[in-house]
């Protein structure tokens, strides 16, 4: 009886340290991750779905390079002539066995060529403009999902201050010298601001599975910022900005290599013209007698004025209009620039604002407000706007230094270029 317990013992020893070690297990799964905003877009080229589909476009290509050089197969034909009636067809007196090649012009397979490398070169840097989309929307609900959090810490800080302030009202109410009535203010304002925690706290969340949805982070992880709301100054000119934009931007760069490829197509549509060249060999067997025999020949564009005269309008009309919007683009890529360079001056002259004393001003009043009250020197409304006030200057330089962010990361995709922010 003692040997069964003690065997019963053991194993359920054993089970409990197994569901221990699983549910271990499980807790480290599902730890979340602290990254850098460097690591995070790293992790988004390698996840983002988009990304992945945009580089088996540049397999593809490549594999539509190659399927545009191919050559049209050999035609074989054999003919049995001369069966005398009632006969199987071995007692032909004449066969004929004839292989024949047709290809199109030689200097069509080197515009098709020319112009199967410019669709992967196209396909590349189309690659490259989805990864420069993605980090922009990286780094912008990056930016957003730490300014929430500073959000979120901003409530937690303004219901300590509430709480002070409550417990300085209690005081102040004990000791006879103020009324019931500023207690309940207090405990109302206390209250108000503990519901503004929970809206804090769900967009924080909104953003934060706009980060994991972004670099595909499983449902049990949650990718945590590592960086903070750091200010820092950028010194921007607006010509240079303007000339890394000009010679550097992928859609730019699209535009242009969607022009070339253009032309390669009136190239091959005036090829269009020339002649496919044929050519051939038989072989021949004339009452038990061998003969061989070669054939060549060109075709001859008869029906050019509606073929191959629609074919050169067609791709010259593309041709003009890719042109046109190469040029276009330009301009608007130009003004992208300057609108976004704007922005960023913008909002870094807000920041500087809250940078310039108000931020330090606003603190230092509310603390001589809450003391002035605990000595009976002013009353409670006076508290709760300089609370208030403390409270929204904060919230609004949050707000402030998170825009700028954005406004940079905008900068950023209208330049291509990286800013160490």
């Amino acid at each position: 009886m003692i040997n069964r317990i003690s065997i019963f013992s053991q194993r359920f020893r054993f089970i409990v340290i197994i569901m221990l070690f699983l549910s271990l297990q499980g807790i480290a799964q599902k730890q979340d991750t602290t990254i850098t905003l460097e690591t995070a877009v790293e992790i988004g080229v390698k996840n983002n779905l988009a990304i992945l589909a945009a580089e088996e476009d540049v397999a593809a290509t490549k594999g539509k390079a190659i399927t545009g050089l191919g050559i049209e197969d050999p035609e074989v034909t054999g003919e049995w002539a001369e069966i005398p009636k009632g006969s199987g067809v071995r007692n032909y007196n004449e066969r004929n066995i004839t292989i024949s090649q047709s290809i199109d012009f030689p200097t069509n397979y080197i515009h098709r060529k020319k112009r199967g490398d410019l669709d992967i070169e196209r396909s590349k840097v189309l690659l490259k403009e989805k990864k420069l989309e993605l980090r922009t929307q990286i780094e912008k609900v990056y930016y957003q999902l730490v300014a929430s959090r500073e959000q979120v810490n901003l409530v937690r800080e303004n219901i300590r201050l509430a709480e002070d302030f409550l417990g300085a009202a209690k005081k102040r109410y004990k000791a006879g010298k103020a009324p019931i009535l500023e207690v309940k203010r207090a405990q109302i304002v206390l209250a108000n601001i503990e519901n503004e925690l929970s809206v804090a706290q769900s967009n924080f969340e909104k953003h934060q599975a706009a980060l994991n949805a972004l670099l595909a982070i499983p449902d049990e992880k949650n990718a945590i910022p590592a960086d903070s709301l750091t200010y820092r100054l950028l010194d921007l000119s607006l010509s240079e900005l303007l000339q890394q934009a000009l010679e550097t931007h992928p859609q730019l760069l699209i535009n242009n290599l969607s022009t070339k490829i253009a032309g390669k197509n009136v190239s091959l549509a005036k090829g269009s013209y020339l002649p496919k060249i044929t050519g051939g060999y038989t072989s021949q067997n004339i009452g038990g007698n061998q003969f061989r025999g070669i054939e060549a020949g060109i075709s001859i564009p008869l029906w050019a004025p509606v073929n191959q005269r629609g074919q050169v309008m067609e791709s010259k009309g593309n041709l003009a209009a890719k042109k046109y919007r190469a040029q276009n683009e330009i301009l608007v890529r130009k003004a992208k620039v300057k609108g976004a360079y704007s922005q960023v001056i913008a909002a870094r002259e807000q920041v500087n604002k809250y940078l310039s004393n108000l931020l330090e001003q606003s603190e230092d009043l509310y603390k001589l407000t809450l003391r002035s009250y605990e000595e009976g020197k002013v009353d409670y409304l006076k508290v709760l706007d300089a609370q208030k006030s403390y409270i929204n200057i904060n919230k609004s330089y949050i707000d402030a230094l998170a825009n700028y962010k954005i406004q940079v990361a905008d900068l950023e995709f209208e330049t291509n270029q990286n800013f160490v922010q």
